[in-house]
Protein backbone atom coordinates (compact mmCIF):
# COMPACT_ATOMS: atom_id res chain seq x y z
CA UNK A 1 0.00 0.00 0.00
CA UNK A 2 1.47 3.32 -1.06
CA UNK A 3 0.29 6.59 0.46
CA UNK A 4 1.13 9.28 -2.10
CA UNK A 5 1.05 13.05 -1.56
CA UNK A 6 -1.92 12.75 0.79
CA UNK A 7 -3.27 16.09 1.99
CA UNK A 8 -6.30 16.82 4.11
CA UNK A 9 -7.70 17.25 7.57
CA UNK A 10 -9.86 19.90 9.15
CA UNK A 11 -9.41 23.30 7.44
CA UNK A 12 -8.91 26.11 9.91
CA UNK A 13 -8.23 23.62 12.69
CA UNK A 14 -5.78 20.94 11.59
CA UNK A 15 -4.35 20.12 8.17
CA UNK A 16 -1.68 17.72 6.88
CA UNK A 17 0.07 18.17 3.55
CA UNK A 18 1.90 15.83 1.16
CA UNK A 19 2.11 12.71 3.35
CA UNK A 20 4.06 9.85 1.74
CA UNK A 21 4.92 6.35 2.98
CA UNK A 22 4.58 2.69 2.03
CA UNK A 23 3.22 -0.31 3.95
CA UNK A 24 4.39 -3.69 2.65
CA UNK A 25 2.56 -6.97 3.12
CA UNK A 26 3.97 -9.28 5.77
CA UNK A 27 5.24 -6.39 7.90
CA UNK A 28 3.97 -4.42 10.90
CA UNK A 29 4.35 -0.63 10.84
CA UNK A 30 3.95 1.63 13.87
CA UNK A 31 2.62 5.14 13.25
CA UNK A 32 4.10 7.20 16.07
CA UNK A 33 3.63 10.82 17.08
CA UNK A 34 2.57 13.01 19.96
CA UNK A 35 -1.08 13.66 20.78
CA UNK A 36 -2.59 15.96 18.18
CA UNK A 37 0.12 15.28 15.60
CA UNK A 38 -2.38 13.82 13.12
CA UNK A 39 -2.09 10.04 13.42
CA UNK A 40 -5.86 9.46 13.48
CA UNK A 41 -6.33 11.97 10.65
CA UNK A 42 -3.97 9.94 8.44
CA UNK A 43 -5.71 6.69 9.36
CA UNK A 44 -9.14 8.12 8.55
CA UNK A 45 -7.99 9.51 5.21
CA UNK A 46 -6.47 6.15 4.21
CA UNK A 47 -9.71 4.36 5.10
CA UNK A 48 -11.90 6.85 3.24
CA UNK A 49 -13.56 8.06 6.45
CA UNK A 50 -12.24 11.59 6.01
CA UNK A 51 -12.30 13.19 2.59
CA UNK A 52 -8.84 14.09 1.30
CA UNK A 53 -7.96 17.41 -0.25
CA UNK A 54 -5.56 15.70 -2.67
CA UNK A 55 -3.40 12.63 -3.04
CA UNK A 56 -3.87 8.89 -3.44
CA UNK A 57 -3.68 5.59 -1.60
CA UNK A 58 -2.56 2.87 -3.99
CA UNK A 59 -2.84 -0.89 -3.57
CA UNK A 60 -1.15 -2.37 -6.62
CA UNK A 61 -2.18 0.14 -9.29
CA UNK A 62 -5.60 0.97 -7.85
CA UNK A 63 -6.30 4.17 -5.94
CA UNK A 64 -8.55 2.75 -3.21
CA UNK A 65 -9.95 6.21 -2.46
CA UNK A 66 -11.80 6.01 -5.78
CA UNK A 67 -13.48 2.71 -4.85
CA UNK A 68 -16.89 2.26 -3.32
CA UNK A 69 -16.91 1.52 0.40
CA UNK A 70 -17.61 -2.21 0.02
CA UNK A 71 -14.83 -2.71 -2.50
CA UNK A 72 -12.36 -0.76 -0.37
CA UNK A 73 -13.36 -2.85 2.67
CA UNK A 74 -12.23 -6.01 0.85
CA UNK A 75 -8.72 -4.57 0.70
CA UNK A 76 -8.32 -2.88 4.07
CA UNK A 77 -9.73 -3.89 7.46
CA UNK A 78 -10.08 -0.95 9.84
CA UNK A 79 -10.16 -1.03 13.64
CA UNK A 80 -11.22 2.31 15.20
CA UNK A 81 -10.28 3.57 18.66
CA UNK A 82 -13.85 3.01 19.79
CA UNK A 83 -16.67 1.00 18.27
CA UNK A 84 -20.13 2.55 18.01
CA UNK A 85 -22.22 -0.60 18.55
CA UNK A 86 -24.83 0.50 21.09
CA UNK A 87 -27.45 -2.27 20.87
CA UNK A 88 -27.54 -5.72 22.44
CA UNK A 89 -25.98 -8.38 20.23
CA UNK A 90 -23.83 -11.46 20.75
CA UNK A 91 -20.07 -11.49 20.35
CA UNK A 92 -20.28 -13.98 17.48
CA UNK A 93 -22.68 -11.70 15.61
CA UNK A 94 -20.34 -8.74 16.05
CA UNK A 95 -17.47 -10.79 14.61
CA UNK A 96 -19.64 -11.94 11.70
CA UNK A 97 -20.16 -8.29 10.72
CA UNK A 98 -16.69 -8.65 9.22
CA UNK A 99 -18.05 -10.52 6.20
CA UNK A 100 -20.49 -7.72 5.29
CA UNK A 101 -18.40 -6.50 2.30
CA UNK A 102 -18.78 -9.92 0.68
CA UNK A 103 -22.56 -10.24 1.11
CA UNK A 104 -25.24 -9.17 -1.31
CA UNK A 105 -28.35 -7.30 -0.21
CA UNK A 106 -30.39 -9.39 2.28
CA UNK A 107 -27.74 -12.14 2.24
CA UNK A 108 -26.59 -13.47 5.62
CA UNK A 109 -23.33 -15.14 6.72
CA UNK A 110 -23.09 -18.85 5.81
CA UNK A 111 -21.77 -21.82 7.78
CA UNK A 112 -18.23 -21.32 6.51
CA UNK A 113 -18.27 -17.76 7.80
CA UNK A 114 -19.43 -18.95 11.22
CA UNK A 115 -16.70 -21.60 11.37
CA UNK A 116 -14.08 -18.98 10.48
CA UNK A 117 -15.47 -16.60 13.12
CA UNK A 118 -15.13 -19.27 15.81
CA UNK A 119 -11.62 -20.03 14.56
CA UNK A 120 -10.48 -16.44 15.15
CA UNK A 121 -12.27 -16.22 18.51
CA UNK A 122 -10.42 -19.35 19.61
CA UNK A 123 -7.12 -17.90 18.37
CA UNK A 124 -7.62 -15.02 20.81
CA UNK A 125 -8.95 -17.26 23.60
CA UNK A 126 -12.42 -15.72 23.43
CA UNK A 127 -14.47 -18.57 21.95
CA UNK A 128 -16.16 -19.12 25.34
CA UNK A 129 -17.69 -15.63 24.97
CA UNK A 130 -19.23 -16.29 21.55
CA UNK A 131 -22.84 -16.08 22.79
CA UNK A 132 -22.24 -13.41 25.43
CA UNK A 133 -23.88 -10.01 25.01
CA UNK A 134 -21.19 -7.75 23.53
CA UNK A 135 -22.47 -4.81 25.60
CA UNK A 136 -21.55 -6.35 28.96
CA UNK A 137 -17.90 -6.89 28.03
CA UNK A 138 -15.14 -4.69 29.40
CA UNK A 139 -13.72 -2.02 27.13
CA UNK A 140 -10.63 -4.13 26.52
CA UNK A 141 -12.59 -7.24 25.55
CA UNK A 142 -14.82 -5.18 23.25
CA UNK A 143 -11.73 -3.92 21.46
CA UNK A 144 -10.39 -7.47 21.06
CA UNK A 145 -13.71 -8.54 19.50
CA UNK A 146 -13.56 -5.65 17.00
CA UNK A 147 -10.03 -6.69 16.04
CA UNK A 148 -11.27 -10.26 15.47
CA UNK A 149 -14.06 -8.82 13.31
CA UNK A 150 -11.39 -7.04 11.23
CA UNK A 151 -9.51 -10.32 10.77
CA UNK A 152 -12.65 -12.04 9.52
CA UNK A 153 -13.06 -9.16 7.06
CA UNK A 154 -9.84 -10.46 5.53
CA UNK A 155 -8.47 -7.30 3.98
CA UNK A 156 -4.94 -7.47 2.65
CA UNK A 157 -4.08 -4.65 5.04
CA UNK A 158 -4.98 -4.17 8.69
CA UNK A 159 -5.30 -0.55 9.80
CA UNK A 160 -5.59 -0.12 13.56
CA UNK A 161 -6.04 3.20 15.36
CA UNK A 162 -4.61 2.86 18.90
CA UNK A 163 -6.02 -0.67 19.37
CA UNK A 164 -4.46 -1.05 22.81
CA UNK A 165 -6.02 2.08 24.34
CA UNK A 166 -8.56 0.10 26.43
CA UNK A 167 -6.28 -2.81 27.32
CA UNK A 168 -4.32 -3.56 30.48
CA UNK A 169 -0.58 -4.23 30.36
CA UNK A 170 -0.87 -8.02 29.96
CA UNK A 171 -3.45 -7.80 27.17
CA UNK A 172 -1.52 -5.04 25.37
CA UNK A 173 1.38 -7.45 24.99
CA UNK A 174 -0.87 -10.39 24.09
CA UNK A 175 -2.55 -8.29 21.44
CA UNK A 176 0.73 -7.26 19.84
CA UNK A 177 1.97 -10.87 19.85
CA UNK A 178 -1.24 -11.98 18.08
CA UNK A 179 -1.07 -9.18 15.51
CA UNK A 180 2.58 -9.99 14.84
CA UNK A 181 1.76 -13.70 14.36
CA UNK A 182 -1.26 -13.06 12.11
CA UNK A 183 0.68 -10.59 9.96
CA UNK A 184 3.37 -13.21 9.39
CA UNK A 185 1.03 -16.17 8.92
CA UNK A 186 -1.36 -14.49 6.47
CA UNK A 187 1.15 -12.08 4.88
CA UNK A 188 -0.91 -9.00 5.72
CA UNK A 189 0.38 -5.48 5.80
CA UNK A 190 -0.35 -3.88 9.15
CA UNK A 191 -0.36 -0.20 10.12
CA UNK A 192 -0.91 0.57 13.81
CA UNK A 193 -1.27 4.03 15.26
CA UNK A 194 0.17 3.92 18.77
CA UNK A 195 1.51 6.11 21.58
CA UNK A 196 4.17 3.85 23.08
CA UNK A 197 7.45 3.71 21.12
CA UNK A 198 8.55 0.76 23.27
CA UNK A 199 5.83 -1.42 21.73
CA UNK A 200 6.91 -0.24 18.30
CA UNK A 201 10.50 -1.32 18.99
CA UNK A 202 9.49 -4.75 20.28
CA UNK A 203 6.70 -5.77 17.92
CA UNK A 204 7.03 -3.81 14.68
CA UNK A 205 9.25 -4.00 11.62
CA UNK A 206 9.16 -0.32 10.73
CA UNK A 207 8.32 2.96 12.42
CA UNK A 208 6.63 5.86 10.65
CA UNK A 209 7.27 9.03 12.66
CA UNK A 210 4.94 12.01 12.37
CA UNK A 211 6.28 15.32 13.62
CA UNK A 212 5.15 18.83 12.68
CA UNK A 213 3.23 17.42 9.73
CA UNK A 214 6.30 15.68 8.30
CA UNK A 215 6.96 11.96 7.91
CA UNK A 216 10.22 10.13 8.57
CA UNK A 217 10.66 6.36 8.48
CA UNK A 218 12.81 3.87 10.37
CA UNK A 219 13.47 0.33 9.17
CA UNK A 220 14.18 -1.42 12.47
CA UNK A 221 15.79 -4.35 10.68
CA UNK A 222 18.44 -2.15 9.09
CA UNK A 223 19.07 0.92 11.22
CA UNK A 224 21.50 1.04 14.12
CA UNK A 225 20.20 1.64 17.64
CA UNK A 226 22.01 4.99 17.83
CA UNK A 227 20.06 6.24 14.80
CA UNK A 228 16.74 5.00 16.21
CA UNK A 229 17.49 6.74 19.53
CA UNK A 230 18.23 9.99 17.70
CA UNK A 231 14.98 9.89 15.70
CA UNK A 232 12.80 8.99 18.68
CA UNK A 233 14.49 11.65 20.83
CA UNK A 234 13.41 14.30 18.33
CA UNK A 235 9.80 13.58 19.34
CA UNK A 236 9.88 12.14 22.86
CA UNK A 237 12.87 13.92 24.39
CA UNK A 238 16.32 12.61 25.26
CA UNK A 239 16.12 8.83 25.69
CA UNK A 240 18.22 5.69 25.70
CA UNK A 241 17.29 2.31 24.22
CA UNK A 242 18.42 -0.62 26.37
CA UNK A 243 18.32 -4.23 25.25
CA UNK A 244 17.22 -6.70 27.94
CA UNK A 245 17.23 -10.27 26.65
CA UNK A 246 15.15 -10.20 23.49
CA UNK A 247 13.30 -7.02 24.45
CA UNK A 248 13.99 -3.30 24.20
CA UNK A 249 13.38 -0.87 27.05
CA UNK A 250 13.30 2.91 26.91
CA UNK A 251 14.96 5.02 29.55
CA UNK A 252 14.48 8.78 29.57
CA UNK A 253 17.46 10.89 30.58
Amino acid sequence: MRVHQLSGGYPGVFFLKDINFTVNEGKVYALLGLNGSGKTTIIKMICGLLKVKSGNVFIDNTDILTLKEKERAKLISYVPQQCNIVYDTSVIDVVLMGVTPYLKTFQTPNKDHVVQAYYYLKKFGLDHLAHTNYQILSGGLKQMVIIIRALLQDGRYLILDEPDSSLDLINKNRLMVKIRAITNLYNKGCLISMHNPEYALNYCDNIILLRDGKISEIDLGKERIAFVEKKLSEIYGDLKIIRYGHKYLLCYK
